[in-house]
């Protein structure tokens, strides 16, 4: 009985109406520091040479003088080719290692908004709105209210989340896959398995969802005492039929059955696989070197496209900040 009236409390306390202002003061507040140090940064960075072949075809320019500054800082990089997927279809074998999600939404939200790049940046937006109203939901029936509250200011305001407004699939997937669990745990399977198809199609790593429902499928059948079965199962396969229909396209497209995993590699992005200890080896032996450089006399800020540091020294802060997440995860542990 204790449990059921603490299970009902929990619930109570995920209504909308009491989530609504700490989330929300999160989503406006911590976007409005994001756009401000964005538009900051813009204005700088258009001085550094070479910075308009980030934006080769204009595509935010034409948006005039402010709306640039407004929309740079969140359209660079891969949101020129989700968008470019969005209005052209796949044209270029690099395009296929871009999931075809998020460009359809910005397609079908095109259609309302005067610019691609405003319709993407609107999609973002609102899924990390929405990824943070669930999220806190998840977190209330798992750790309470206020380890909810602080579990999406600490997301919302987190140095990375600024790719949460950007135009990259990062909060589309991240509202996804919590989704998928928010509605696994409440006993809809079905459409969390939805989900877990719509985070397949915006990145290849939504697949690995299959393996957490399988989980909850098994252990909330376990505790109920019914028996496994296959018309109660077959949901958990359509994220493997989503992604077998993509490949199956860019097939048909000519691009090859696996596109997407051969064109993401070390020849096109400067990708490579490698295991979590060469990795982590890497990441020592890289900012070592960029200390000795650095005490060696390279000058540390050297702003360009990339990044403010030179590249030396910007692997010194990665390192820096790599240690800082260990010792913060295993403080927390």
């Amino acid at each position: 009985m204790d449990t059921t009236v603490a299970a009902k409390e929990r619930l109570t306390a995920s209504t909308p109406g009491q989530v609504r202002l700490p989330t929300w003061a999160a989503v406006v507040c911590s976007r409005l520091i994001v756009l401000a140090a964005g538009a900051a940064g813009a204005l700088l960075t258009d001085r550094v040479p070479g910075w308009t072949a980030f934006d080769p075809a204009r595509l935010s320019s034409h948006l005039g003088s402010v709306g640039d500054v407004l929309a740079a800082p969140a359209f660079r990089w891969d949101g020129i080719r989700y968008v470019s997927i969005a209005e052209h279809g796949y044209t270029t074998a690099a395009q296929t290692v871009s999931f075809p999600l998020y460009s359809l939404l910005i397609r079908a939200v095109s259609g309302v908004v005067p610019s691609g790049v405003i319709a993407a940046v609107l999609i973002s937006l609102t899924a990390f709105a929405l990824a943070l109203v669930l999220l806190h939901r998840l977190a209330t029936d798992m750790v309470g209210p206020e380890a909810a509250t602080t579990t999406i200011l600490l997301l919302a305001f987190a140095p990375l989340s600024l790719f949460f407004s950007a135009v990259y699939t990062e909060s589309l997937m991240l509202m996804l896959c919590v989704a998928t669990f928010y509605l696994a745990q409440r006993g809809r399977f079905s459409l969390a398995c939805v989900a877990a198809s719509g985070a397949t199609l915006a990145h290849l790593q939504g697949i690995l969802l299959v393996a957490p429902l399988a989980l909850i499928y098994w252990r909330d059948h376990m505790r109920a005492g019914s028996p496994l079965r296959v018309r109660t199962l077959w949901p958990l396969a359509l994220p493997p039929v989503a992604l077998a229909g993509f490949f199956t396209y860019l097939h048909a497209e000519g691009f090859g059955w696996l596109a997407p995993i051969k064109n993401g590699n070390l020849v096109n992005y400067d990708r490579e696989t490698m295991t979590t200890p060469v990795l982590i080896w890497r990441a020592v032996t890289s900012g070592v070197d960029g200390l000795w450089q650095t005490l060696h006399g390279v000058v540390p800020i050297s702003p360009a496209v990339a990044a403010p540091f030179s590249p030396y020294f910007q692997n010194l802060v990665y390192l820096v900040v790599f240690a800082i997440s260990v010792a913060a995860l295993l403080a927390v542990w």
